[in-house]
């Protein structure tokens, strides 16, 4: 199994370019587990200023995007059970799991403020299952070398936001979002560390109404 691919037509558009494929074990219980298929993406014409303002231990970049493909180790239609039948059920699941996941990818003070249905229309012509779309804010780990001075403490962070979508398949269920900054390492500096002085030039291209539309937006798009 693989992850959902977004088209050629979003990734060109958005410049997102395909960073890594991998594959972890979302969920362990006694009579089943729940194996996720996961494609990243990046924004290429940023990527470069992400890391080099970007917290190392952060292995995502700040504006990126994700497919997944989850995998029930026995078939739900085995229990009786179509996916559709009880996504309320596995909408409530990913919503928590979502956000403790992104937590330990390094992502802090994770707070989720928004839950809406998007229209998919994959193939660009009948409407497939809509997807349930989850919005967090977010912070992105910085490194401490954006400012000239010397830090004792703590950790200057980008605000973000973040989204992610998920949806009914045949056999499951599949997943797509994305990330992107919502304010300039400049006016976060100015936000945390008000008489610091900035010691990078990295420019984030932070416009978080056009970014979100791009990741809603493929999220509709995803290929499953």
């Amino acid at each position: 199994m693989s992850a959902p691919r977004f088209p050629d037509a979003v990734l060109d558009a958005y410049d997102w370019r395909h960073v890594r494929d991998h594959t972890e074990l979302a969920l362990s219980l006694p009579f089943f587990t729940i194996t996720a298929y996961n494609t990243i993406y990046e924004h290429a014409p940023t990527s470069d200023a992400f890391s080099a303002v970007g917290d190392p231990g952060v292995e995502i970049s700040g504006r990126s995007a994700f497919t997944s493909a989850l995998e029930f180790s026995t078939p739900l239609g085995e229990f009786g059970v179509k996916p559709a039948s009880v996504f309320g059920i596995a909408c409530d699941y990913a919503k928590r799991e979502f956000a403790d996941s992104v937590r330990e990818d390094g992502l802090v003070n994770v707070t989720r403020f928004a839950d809406r249905e998007i229209a998919r229309t994959a193939d660009g012509s009948e409407p497939d299952d809509p997807a349930r779309a989850f919005g967090y804010d977010v912070e992105y780990p910085l490194r401490d070398a954006v400012i000239a001075e010397d830090v004792t403490g703590g950790q200057f962070t980008v605000q973000g936001e973040l989204w992610a979508g998920i949806w009914p398949t045949d056999a499951a269920y599949a997943m797509a979002g994305g990330m992107f900054p919502t304010e300039s390492v400049a006016d976060a500096i100015e936000r945390q560390a008000p008489a610091a002085t900035l010691a990078t030039d990295a420019d984030l291209d932070v416009d978080p109404e056009r970014d979100r539309d791009r990741v809603l937006d493929a999220v509709a798009r995803a290929d499953t």
